[in-house]
């Protein structure tokens, strides 16, 4: 059996201790020398394991102040995509389907939780969507503000946090297509229809409105095959069942 590398078991020591001592976020580890001395390695090794938990986003080194433990995000895989996925224009593709599976298996849940306010912020988001479209102007943020704020009701942190990762990858990879194909128009229209499905109040309507916004979608990436078809989660549409 080979030999676990000397920066690969301090990782591992380090993470032990995070569990075992039940660290959160934003509390701090003990100064090096005596986490090195609790953890039987050596100060060097500690070093490179601290630098290997700080680039996938485990652990954050304060200026002056110490050793952190860091809120979970996704930034670190976002940074760390290889130039080989982030050129590749089947990736781009294959990331759109699985987020299309995502937002319309859980778009039907949204409806019993949707609040005046959150229509009157989606509302605001596609009026800004709609008065960019008419100039020619894309609306990226405004575009990423909807989603967040379309799922917000369900509450869920981990969803949030997907969602954004997928928003930050497909963004970053649409970024080496060909714009001219986009219809800022349509975009913005699809916004309308979503909106408008749900201040009618139906799952259906909603997630057939999400439908119809990815279905486009597809079809300007890939213009010479049809959309493919998201298979029903069971948590969709149908979510009310």
């Amino acid at each position: 059996m080979a030999k676990v590398p000397v920066h690969r078991q301090a990782q591992l020591a380090i993470r032990r201790f995070i569990e075992e001592q039940h660290l959160q976020p934003g509390d701090v580890l003990p100064p090096e020398a005596q986490l090195a001395r609790d953890m039987g390695i050596s100060r060097l090794s500690l070093r490179e394991g601290v630098k290997s938990l700080e680039a996938v986003g485990i652990l954050e080194a304060r200026q002056g102040e110490g050793l952190y433990v860091k809120a979970f995000s996704f930034d670190s895989i976002v940074e760390n995509l290889p130039y080989s996925f982030a050129t590749d224009g089947r990736s781009l593709r294959d990331l759109l389907q699985v987020r299309t599976a995502l937002e319309e298996g859980l778009v039907g849940m949204v409806v019993a939780r949707t609040t005046p306010g959150q229509l009157a912020q989606l509302e605001a988001l596609v009026a800004k969507m709609l008065a960019k479209a008419a100039t020619g102007r894309t609306f990226e943020d405004e575009n990423r503000e909807f989603h967040r704020v379309l799922y917000a009701p369900l509450e869920n942190v981990f969803l949030d946090r997907l969602v954004g990762l997928f928003w930050e990858v497909f963004h970053r990879l649409n970024a080496t297509a060909d714009m001219s194909q986009w219809n800022l128009a349509q975009t913005a229209h699809d916004h309308r229809a979503i909106v408008d499905a749900l201040r009618a109040g139906t799952a259906t309507q909603v997630t057939a409105a999400m439908h119809a916004h990815f279905q486009q979608i597809h079809a300007r990436l890939n213009p010479e095959q049809p959309a493919p078809v998201v298979a029903d989660l069971g948590f969709g549409a149908a979510g009310q069942r």
